[in-house]
């Protein structure tokens, strides 16, 4: 049945109906022929009851083949449906001795009919229709025979007023019927929307996906499924059996056993793809289905390689961004040593030296992460320690930090990591500080049993929402940036059973290095 055709609706469930009636034609006939009918209803008039019966199976059987093999004019064979029907009805009330339980159910049963297939005008004059001829048919009697009585008149006004309850009842179920069918039509048109747009993304996802049942049925493909592993098209629509689809699959998975997060390896000899399979299990009511991802392994091999070359491409960034300064302090070293005396010569010979010592510790420190050296811890007074990183890197910014340093703060850290960590730290907060009029402070102090290392800005700070990915390798918030400073530095603290973490601020950003306190006797 076409649920969005009201018209086509109403045609089927009429020809429903005139099969109805002409099976209860044929019922009363026979049962009148065999002569039990007239003691049932006691009528009066079995000839004429038994031509009514006859006049009426000839007229549902040629009103049912006429609905069954013809749609012309549909509505008005409709109308004639209940037309007939009241004037059988009224017919045999008529030669009967009124209304009884039978007819009135078959009156009752007519009119509510009606309400459903019928429009709603239409409808109401059916029930009109029966009305007048159920009430008036007895004065009608009256003019032909006396044995009505009162007592029939007064049932046949109840019916009468029964009938238009049937009628007001009829109105209301169809009503809801519409509203129903019209909620059933919005929700099949978004639900073959959603399939459209289900199958169109599926269509364009690399990756192939084969959903299985518990016997190795095919419930699902994908187009890309289809290609990797060399099968039609036509399998995606239809249900199948694995082993007649693909039996090479279907061997291997009957020795894998489907074990969920299981990943192996297979080629497929009717499409030359050598295919990564990825097991996961669906969990559905009632069933279990299995889920298999095929990807083509050259794919994945070219991926992996590609990102590796990414990660290579922004690792030589860091390196050539941590060398940088050195680098600089080497060249303007050597620029000035033209026009220098011998002191100042040796002065910028010491701080080349340095300066180059500096770049092959930062190359040996990273390529120490990447290999992941042992760390060599020792005891760091930071009170001597410090001042001399500041002189020695930043000399050309150390108007620019404010250290204050607390007496006794020594702790067990390698010293050239925390040197990196500081310098990491130190020009970071210098560059958010550049329009800034305070100066960035480098705080040391004790809390309880640990060491606590500061450095302050009073820049921007960092939003809301990048601090948890403050820490993340190659997470950066500048465009030049390579984001491995933040995340080289704290996992130099975590290999010194140290912290670093972010402390927010109302004014500029705050890093804490946070470590045990080494105690002197």
């Amino acid at each position: 049945m076409a649920s969005g055709n009201p018209q086509l609706n109403r045609y089927y469930l009429g020809r429903w109906y005139a099969s109805y009636r002409f099976l209860i034609s044929f019922s009363l006939l026979l049962i009148a022929s065999v002569g039990h009918y007239s003691n049932t209803l006691a009528v009066s008039y079995a000839q004429s009851h038994l031509f009514i019966l006859f006049l009426y199976f000839i007229c549902s059987t040629a009103q049912w083949l006429m609905l069954r093999y013809s749609h012309v004019a549909a509505s008005y064979q409709l109308l004639a449906l209940f037309i007939v029907d009241i004037a059988i009805l009224t017919s045999l009330i008529f030669i009967g001795d009124g209304t009884n339980l039978q007819i009135s159910l078959m009156f009752v049963m007519t009119i509510f009919t009606a309400s459903l297939l019928l429009e709603k005008h239409k409808a109401l004059s059916v029930t009109l229709v029966a009305v007048i001829c159920v009430v008036y048919q007895h004065f009608i009697g009256s003019l032909f025979a006396t044995s009505h009585s009162l007592n029939n008149i007064s049932n046949s006004a109840l019916l009468a007023v029964l009938f238009f309850c049937v009628y007001a009842l009829g109105q209301f179920a169809i009503r809801r019927f519409e509203v129903l069918e019209n909620v059933n039509l919005t929700q099949a048109q978004q639900i073959r929307r959603l399939q459209d747009i289900s199958s169109y993304i599926l269509d364009q996802i690399e990756s192939g996906y084969l959903v299985l049942d518990e016997n190795y049925h095919v419930i699902l493909t994908t187009p890309a499924a289809c290609d990797f592993l060399g099968i039609s098209p036509i399998h995606a629509y239809e249900k199948q059996p694995l082993y007649s689809v693909q039996p090479e699959l279907f061997d291997v998975l009957h020795l894998e056993r489907l074990i969920e997060g299981e990943k192996f390896q297979f080629e497929a000899k009717q499409s030359l793809y050598q295919l990564h399979v990825r097991i996961q299990k669906l969990r559905i009511p009632n069933q279990t289905l299995t889920l298999l991802v095929l990807e083509d392994a050259r794919t994945i091999n070219q991926r992996v390689q590609q990102l590796k070359l990414a990660s290579l491409g922004q690792l030589s960034a860091s390196i050539a961004h941590e060398i940088r300064n050195p680098l600089a302090a080497i060249v303007q070293a050597n620029e000035l040593m033209r026009d220098s005396d011998l002191d100042q010569q040796t002065m910028l010979n010491n701080l080349i030296a340095k300066q180059a010592n500096r770049i092959d510790r930062i190359v040996k420190d990273t390529l120490n992460m990447v290999r992941n050296r042992e760390t060599k811890s020792s005891v760091i007074r930071l009170e001597k320690f410090i001042p001399l990183c500041l002189e020695e890197d930043f000399s050309h910014a150390r108007d620019q930090i404010n250290s204050v340093i607390e007496q006794e703060a020594a702790i067990y850290f390698d010293e050239d990591q925390l040197r990196q960590i500081l310098i990491n730290l130190l020009r970071n907060g210098l560059h958010h500080n550049q329009s800034s009029p305070h100066k960035i402070e480098l705080h040391v102090y004790t809390q309880h049993n640990h060491v606590r290392i500061e450095v302050r800005d009073f820049g921007a700070g960092v939003a809301s929402a990048d601090i948890a990915s403050l820490f993340q390798p190659f997470f950066s918030t500048e465009i030049n940036g390579t984001g491995l400073g933040l995340y080289l530095s704290h996992s130099f603290c975590e290999a010194n059973q140290a912290k670093l973490y972010y402390v927010e601020q109302q004014q500029g950003a705050c890093f804490r290095i946070e470590c045990l306190r080494v105690n002197f006797a």
